[in-house]
């Protein structure tokens, strides 16, 4: 008699297997030598190959539809099917501008566009008003997606955070009442782990913007989908409390930037990871910590899930950002101790 395995089976090999594949296509990238050469606002000295995220990327949207339909989620929705066009579109753009260095205003242009598609689809906040939300709900994926982009800029910071952040949703979707997240989050996770060995800790290659971008885009979406879906109260603190240390280490280099009168969108070193990163800590304990930072804004939204969405958010805040702060004192000290020069 034929062996019958089970659809839970079936979506687990159907994982490894896109880890393994996006692995392979990451080794093509590798060979393929797209280089980024050091700039302004490099961590690396020598030209490093980008274009991992096409790996990631690309694997994704292989094995997605079918994980989707072992695990009875149909692909066929319009929320499915324009997070997946949005997607493919800014990681095509994306791409462009890792090979030709396209100018701000395109790549804005793109996610602007890709936003859109994503709340075309339903995906959207409807707080405060529909009408208000639907702006919000565009900003904030501008927003989390240049903010993904801006943090990749040590090894492993990114795709390890995010594979904490997605495993993170997969175990916790049942309590969150987010069982349609868990497996598009195990599949995004199995992806960039099959990246991850060719960037960490030592990195042999890039995620490059089309890796950032795509990955923003769609941590964004999650957490858009979270504030619609969640059973908690409360639950709409999962998606910003993951993502907080991104959120936390760009709006303080903004708000500095602005004071001091910098110009926003000339690329620098000012962040606060690159910041300890140039004072000469470990930048493997740097990617670690920053990992650690979403592993606790994960376990701070379970913690305020249960309360009423004013005082979840209200005692989720202070939690959330006494580790940042923590974290900026610790830069503040270093700095002073280990002279970096001009944030």
């Amino acid at each position: 008699m034929p062996i019958l395995l089970s659809d839970p089976i079936l979506a687990i090999f159907c994982l490894l297997c896109a880890t393994f594949f996006a692995a392979g296509l990451v080794r093509v990238m590798i060979n393929l030598a797209v280089l980024d050469h050091p700039g302004h606002r490099s961590a690396h000295e020598t030209p490093v190959p980008k274009g991992g995220g096409v790996g990631v990327m690309a694997s994704f949207f292989l094995f997605f539809p079918l994980v989707q339909d072992i695990t009875g989620h149909s692909v066929l929705q319009a929320d499915v099917i324009l997070t997946a066009v949005a997607t493919a579109l800014l990681a095509c753009v994306s791409w462009a501008d890792d090979l030709y260095q396209w100018p701000p205003s395109i790549k804005l242009v793109a996610q602007c566009a890709a936003a859109a598609l994503v709340i075309a689809g339903g995906t959207a906040t409807a707080w405060p008003t529909h009408t208000y939300g639907l702006g919000l709900s565009l900003f904030w994926l501008v927003f989390i997606t240049n903010a993904v982009n801006f943090m990749d800029g040590l090894n492993g910071l990114i795709s390890g955070c995010l594979i904490v952040g997605n495993l993170f949703v997969a175990a916790t979707g049942a309590y969150f009442g987010l069982p349609d997240l868990v497996w598009p989050a195990l599949m995004l996770a199995g992806c960039l782990c099959g990246f991850l060995p060719f960037n960490f800790p030592k990195a042999r290659i890039f995620l490059g913007d089309v890796g950032s971008q795509g990955c923003g885009l769609l941590a964004g979406t999650a957490a858009l989908y979270m504030t619609r879906h969640t059973i908690q109260p409360s639950g709409w603190v999962l998606g910003p409390a993951l993502l907080f240390p991104l959120i936390f280490d760009v709006l303080f280099t903004l708000a500095r930037r602005m004071v001091a009168g910098q110009p926003l969108t000339q690329a620098h070193r000012g962040h606060i990871y690159q910041v300890l990163h140039r004072s000469g800590m470990n930048p493997v304990l740097i990617t670690l910590c920053e990992c650690g930072f979403v592993l606790w804004g994960g376990f701070v939204a379970i913690y305020v899930a249960a309360q009423p969405a004013i005082v979840g958010a209200c005692l989720a805040l202070p939690l959330l950002v006494a580790p940042q702060l923590g974290w900026l004192a610790l830069a503040v000290i270093r700095t002073r101790r280990h002279p970096v020069g001009p944030w």
